[in-house]
């Protein structure tokens, strides 16, 4: 990664981050023999992070619509238990996502099976997946196996951390990015991860990573 410091000291609220090689966009003739997966983790808050993160991703690999998104648990206050409150605004954002013709699918993360009924139940636009950790459970829960099957939701394992990116480690690697500039104070507020994957051969053409962050106003 590399960040312009002329660009940091100028606006100091304002980080423009390149990665070499440039990214790979999608041939447009190519397109429907691809599918475009994203997850997405909300660190910070504002809903608005959705519906951008989604364009962001569409203009990166120069495409119309993602196939499918999935959102991670979004972040809670020590000792809170996520629920169905928690995920409404969000899913909402993700509906309307749909309804713009932006996104095909969207899915879950870590969801039990009776938070995922109660997602499924209430929302308009039912989830198609569901991830399940599997350093949590070495196999899947018999009641959420069964849930899924019933409603046709595909159960996926991912392996990521609780925290894919804290504010320390993102500031080192921007340390390294603008070779000294002042970086106290940024802090990741999504990451939005990609994959193109090849439908008929099941393979990975091309992955990467894109990353909004804010800086904290001084005392």
């Amino acid at each position: 990664m590399k960040v312009s410091p002329e660009l940091l000291q100028e606006s100091p609220n304002t980080l423009e981050c390149a990665m070499t090689p440039a990214l790979e966009t999608i041939n447009p003739e190519e397109r429907d023999e691809m599918k475009v997966s994203v997850k997405l983790f909300i660190l910070g808050d504002g809903l608005s992070s959705l519906g951008l993160a989604v364009d962001m991703a569409c203009a990166t690999l120069d495409i119309a619509q993602l196939d499918s998104v999935i959102i991670a648990p979004p972040p809670l206050e020590d000792g809170a238990v996520l629920t169905l409150e928690h995920l409404e605004p969000y899913w909402r954002e993700l509906e309307s996502l749909v309804q713009d013709k932006k996104v095909v699918a969207i899915g879950t993360s870590d969801l039990d099976k009776p938070l995922l009924e109660q997602l499924y139940l209430w929302a308009q636009v039912k989830p198609s997946s569901n991830q399940v950790n599997l350093a949590s459970c070495c196999i899947m829960p018999p009641d959420l196996t069964a849930f899924a099957k019933q409603f046709d939701i595909q159960l996926l394992t991912h392996s990521d951390s609780k925290e894919i990116l804290s504010e320390d480690s993102f500031q080192e690697a921007l340390r390294e990015g603008t070779q000294g500039a002042q970086v106290d104070g940024w802090s990741p507020e999504w990451i939005l991860r990609y994959s193109v994957i090849v439908k008929t051969r099941g393979i990975i053409k091309s992955k990467g990573y894109i990353i909004q962050a804010k800086r904290k106003a001084p005392h």
